[in-house]
């Protein structure tokens, strides 16, 4: 498959690497560096300059094997070869830039895309972990040019906070998904099955300890997730719970139903971010929504608006 590397990542790639031997105490590299780009001063007018310092940083970026390494990692998928049309390996801003994503490719007849990498320089500076870290993302690629994941590039919430949410879930369940097929197949990824149990559990803070566990295994052995899955997942935590039932876990049976952020309000069905607290102290206003919703219990939740609405009705009448 053809790589492409972007100019502006190699360029601080290279100056990473002079800057950390020289830190080391090796200035071997800088002045084999220099030996090349004083003559470009001396040689070239000002317009023809960059592409001549971007033909030496790439020699010393081939030098370093840098290329190299990524196309090992490349070389692990052989099914990309005839779904992608090429990989871009290009520049990360910061660390919540990072990631891989899809692109218009060159061979646009064959509906072929181009598997784009974004990376923070430094990473080059630890080969063991940028390793990883790009099979990590590859393995989301895969599952992008897959028909059976079903990927589809959309907007995962009805408004920025709730897409936010969703967005936070939806990634949590596909790492969750990736990692764990690939250590199964004996490779090594950024964060083990323990990392991504404490992502998952920072998520679902209020299911009991033995149902985040017994939910977290299921999903960690499911070979068969797809986006549609993953994204009702994300969108409605009673999904999440769904998981656990039939299992022969302690509590589960009398868990506490999970009013976490983003769910359905049981009286308006409205997704809410506001629930009322500590409603069942509140007995006129309990009974109040028992006669409208007689299978309805405190523990059930309700969203802050409509609590507001049976107290103002409460007054009126």
């Amino acid at each position: 498959m053809r790589l492409e590397f972007d100019p502006s990542l190699i360029e601080e790639v290279i100056f990473g690497e002079l800057k950390d031997r020289e830190e080391k105490g090796d200035f071997a590299l800088t002045a084999e560096y220099h030996s090349y780009t004083d003559s470009i001063y001396e040689n070239f007018h000002s317009d023809d300059r960059p592409s001549q310092f971007r033909k030496v940083e790439w020699n010393f970026f081939k030098k370093l094997e840098l290329p190299k390494v990524i196309k090992e990692i490349f070389d692990e998928f052989p099914e990309l070869e005839g779904k992608a049309g090429g990989g871009v390996i290009a520049k990360a801003v910061n660390p919540f830039d990072e990631g891989s994503y899809l692109t218009k490719g060159m061979n646009q007849e064959a509906g072929q895309k181009r598997i784009v990498v974004k990376l923070l320089s430094d990473r080059f500076q630890e080969i063991s972990y940028l390793r990883k870290l790009v099979r990590h993302e590859l393995m989301h690629a895969s599952d992008m040019l897959s028909e059976s994941y079903g990927y589809r590039d959309e907007r995962l919430g009805g408004n920025p906070m709730e897409e936010s949410i969703v967005k936070e879930r939806y990634c949590t369940f596909w790492d969750i998904f990736v990692d764990s097929r690939l250590i199964r197949k004996g490779k090594e990824t950024p964060f083990d099955k323990d990392w991504r149990y404490r992502e998952f559990e920072a998520l679902y803070k209020k299911f009991p300890d033995d149902v985040k566990i017994a939910i977290f295994d299921v999903l960690w052995q499911d070979e068969s997730l797809t986006h549609d899955k993953i994204l009702g997942l994300a969108k409605d935590v009673n999904e999440v719970i769904k998981i656990s039932e039939g299992m022969p876990i302690r509590h589960a049976a009398k868990k506490k139903k999970s009013i976490l952020p983003g769910a359905q309000c049981p009286l308006c069905q409205f997704r809410t971010y506001r629930w009322a607290e500590n409603i069942e102290q509140d007995a006129y206003l309990v009974d109040a929504i028992k006669k409208d919703f007689t299978g309805w219990e405190p523990e059930d939740g309700v969203c802050v608006q409509c609590t507001e609405a049976y107290k103002i009705r409460s007054i009126v009448c």
